[in-house]
């Protein structure tokens, strides 16, 4: 599952590009990144799931910057889902033959 980062280096951009980018890292290469202080993880909206979270109430939409492991281990464990922010194309209308 991909996560959403920005590089605060120049070693960070080298590697990751400019700006914010989503990447598909291993936890292990996420932590290296983020210790050697190349990349953030940048928030991301989530819709609380569980009434035993305390990031937010059951049907919050919270925005949190999560590690994969965490991420995964929230997700599988159903107290979050990751909420699409990006907007759903509309159906085009199907033109009437008369």
């Amino acid at each position: 599952m991909t996560n959403t980062y920005k590089a605060i280096s120049v070693v960070g951009e080298h590697y990751f590009g400019e700006g914010v980018s989503e990447h598909d890292l291993s936890p292990t290469e996420e932590r290296d990144a983020l210790d050697g202080g190349h990349l953030e993880i940048m928030p991301r909206k989530y819709r609380v799931l569980s009434d035993n979270y305390t990031a937010g109430e059951q049907g919050d939409l919270v925005d949190l910057a999560l590690l994969k492991e965490n991420e995964a281990a929230l997700i599988q464990g159903g107290h979050i889902e990751r909420v699409d922010e990006k907007p759903k194309a509309k159906a085009k209308k199907a033109a009437s033959t008369s």
